[in-house]
């Protein structure tokens, strides 16, 4: 067996290193994007460019490869090399909800779709439905009194979640902050957007927050709700 160790160990190093060379770019032909390695190339045509009032783009989030689709709201996918295909994790939206003028910045991942021309529909589906669901809370008394209030939105194990519009302000401008109770108390993460991440796209449960920490490039800080515990201590306001 010893002497077959080193052989083992090329092949496995040279499988990594195919694996690890394997990148996704633009492409030469208008609105595409390439997967190519030493190899091979697989050309994805109409991915970006302008579609129906939508800016599309080859991005990257936390340094990996993803799409933005950009018009009033945003959309953003990250994109999986798999041997010689492409496929989409996941799916954000960062959008306003038409019907009681919040924010609804969430996202589902584990989806493992293949990428096609059509994939910005993927969130907006989503986000469609989530604006109906648990982002339908009734916003009329903030409008009408001008005080702030809560509304919550989900719990990560013990971690309850809430959107805060402290005026009516806020609510004009969909500009929410974020809170988290736990049982030891209370944070706030003021400005910065964050997102509640589903998993599982048949039944979505919610295991995630992805904090927006810088938009260019693009990095999601993503929070557990161990993460979330250690800073929820603060006194609740």
């Amino acid at each position: 067996m010893t002497k077959y160790f080193p052989l083992l160990l090329s092949l496995l190093l040279l499988a990594c290193s195919k694996a690890a060379s394997r990148e996704i770019v633009s492409g030469q032909t208008p609105r595409s994007i390439i997967l190519r390695d030493s190899n091979s190339e697989v050309t994805y045509k109409n991915i970006v460019g302008d579609k129906e009032g939508f800016d599309r783009k080859l991005i990257t989030i936390n340094d990996s490869p993803a799409l933005r689709a950009s018009a009033r709201y945003k959309f953003y996918y990250t994109l999986t090399p798999k041997e010689n295909e492409i496929l989409i994790d996941c799916a954000y939206f960062d959008v306003r909800n038409i019907y009681n003028g919040t924010r609804v910045s969430t996202a589902i991942c584990g989806l493992n779709t293949q990428l096609t021309e059509n994939y910005d529909e993927i969130a907006q589906d989503y986000s469609n439905t989530w604006r109906e669901s648990f982002f339908s809370f009734d916003t009329k008394e903030i409008f009408e009194t001008g005080i702030g209030k809560d509304f919550f939105l989900g719990k990560i194990g013990e971690i309850e979640i809430f959107d805060r519009y402290p005026s009516a302000n806020s609510l004009e401008n969909s500009a929410p902050q974020k809170i988290i109770k736990s049982r030891s108390g209370c944070f706030n993460f003021a400005d910065a957007v964050g997102f509640l991440v589903f998993i599982n796209k048949d039944n979505p449960t919610l295991h995630y927050l992805d904090v927006l920490r810088s938009e260019d490039p693009l990095r999601l800080q993503r929070m557990q709700e161990q993460d979330l515990k250690k800073i929820a201590v603060k006194k609740c306001t």
